[in-house]
């Protein structure tokens, strides 16, 4: 389960930054573990000046400040953060105090839920920032990538690709 497999045409980022990838068909490619992937995209990444990697951390909580200017009278100002083990053990250790980071923009490009996942857009609908959400159907592979391309959006105030653009449209 170590491979990963790529649709086209995202292969040709792959040629970008140099991962060797198998072509097996005309829709796919695939990488022979997916660790040759990220390894890679974040050697590629830490190279630039102005990115700093915060290694084991965790986003436990959004910072959100009064704006009468924005949808829902609230403005997404950055992220609460914490050691991940910390965040994974609340109710098992004291209490550790988080890090605030402020930004004038944070993309939330998270996975399924979990105490990182796709619980962010689920909390600004709580704060009725927005409206109700349909949450995640099934997978659904050749449909959802697509889907997703095409839906990743801002979902107000955030910036969001991936798991949490499925969370808040389900494919009509």
């Amino acid at each position: 389960m170590s491979a990963m497999v790529v649709r086209k045409p995202a292969n040709q980022l792959l040629d970008e930054i140099g991962v060797p990838y198998d072509d097996v068909c005309d829709e796919y490619v695939v990488i022979k573990h997916a660790a040759l992937f990220t390894s890679t995209i974040l050697s590629k990444v830490l190279q630039a000046p102005n990115v700093k990697l915060f290694n084991a951390t965790a986003a436990e909580d959004m910072i959100l400040k009064k704006d009468e200017n924005t949808e829902g009278g609230m403005r997404l100002n950055g992220v609460v953060t914490n050691w991940s083990l910390v965040t994974q053990n609340h109710d098992t250790q004291s209490c550790m105090d988080p890090n605030v980071m402020e930004s004038k923009v944070v993309v939330y490009a998270s996975g399924h839920d979990g105490p990182m996942g796709a619980s962010g857009v689920k909390r600004l609908q709580r704060l009725g920032m927005l409206p109700a959400i349909p949450g995640m159907g099934g997978l659904d592979m050749n449909a959802a990538e697509d889907a997703i391309v095409e839906g990743t959006c801002e979902v107000t105030p955030l910036p969001s690709p991936g798991v949490p653009v499925n969370e808040c449209f389900l494919p009509t």
